[in-house]
């Protein structure tokens, strides 16, 4: 995917985190609208399998993104070759985290990444045309103490198409867990942002509800994951029977 053709006005480019591996969640997230969607390795069911099921019915959709949950070549191969339109890298820190995803992401000369047949190449039917023009994305979170020391070389580092900010991470390993509006959470998010600025890369973040996705979007990000769907069926269902008790 080029996401530098992708990520034009209207900005920003309003996405959600899927952690919930059901079939009917994809179609439903599909049908809400949203610019893109945020399908979870990490932290969520997902696996390569269901990550790629996700995908085929996605497709046609919206841009499909999966965090991974880890950076090894064999995790990075796996989730490559399920054709999702990118790759979300957690907890990227430094150059070398950058120089190890760029190694295994890319095919030679740029990288090494090996060469299989899957849903990404068409399962053949396309392979020639997957090799010859990379078609997925590869964004990278910086969400630590060291990603952000470290975010002027990661930021420019030419494997990265894109980057996102985990505030919530950061903000732990800023010692304040949880504490996102912190002056010292809030400092080293608008430094990232602005880097991401400096060398024309998109820059994206979390946020967990309306209120925060707005606050990002007048800040001027280009990406933002407003809300994870477990939770937004969570809220949704304890604000129905609320409904229900009330005189």
């Amino acid at each position: 995917m080029d996401i530098a053709t992708w990520i034009c006005p209207p900005l920003p480019k309003i996405g959600t985190l899927l952690t919930l591996d059901n079939p009917a969640i994809i179609e439903i997230a599909r049908l809400a609208g949203f610019d893109w969607l945020w399908i979870d390795a990490e932290h969520g069911q997902f696996n390569d399998q269901t990550a790629a099921l996700a995908c085929a019915i996605n497709s046609g959709g919206p841009p499909a993104f999966v965090r991974l949950p880890d950076h090894s070549p064999t995790t990075i191969k796996r989730f490559l070759e399920i054709g999702c339109d990118g790759i979300i890298l957690p907890l990227v820190s430094s150059p070398a985290d950058m120089d190890a995803i760029a190694r295994a992401g890319l095919y030679p000369p740029r990288g090494q990444r090996s060469i299989g047949i899957g849903r990404a190449q068409g399962y053949g039917a396309t392979f020639a045309e997957y090799l010859r023009q990379k078609s997925y994305a590869i964004l990278v979170q910086i969400e630590t103490a060291a990603g952000v020391a470290n975010a002027s070389a990661i930021v420019a580092h030419e494997a990265v198409d894109a980057v996102i900010i985990g505030p919530y991470d950061l903000s732990a390993s800023l010692g304040m867990p949880g504490e996102i509006a912190a002056p010292p959470v809030a400092e080293a998010i608008a430094s990232v942002h602005q880097l991401c600025r400096q060398f024309g890369k998109p820059c994206g973040i979390f946020a967990a509800n309306a209120e925060n996705a707005r606050i990002y979007a007048a800040a001027g990000f280009d990406l933002i994951v407003a809300g994870i769907d477990s939770t937004i069926l969570l809220n949704a269902l304890i604000a129905l029977r609320r409904d229900i008790s009330a005189p």
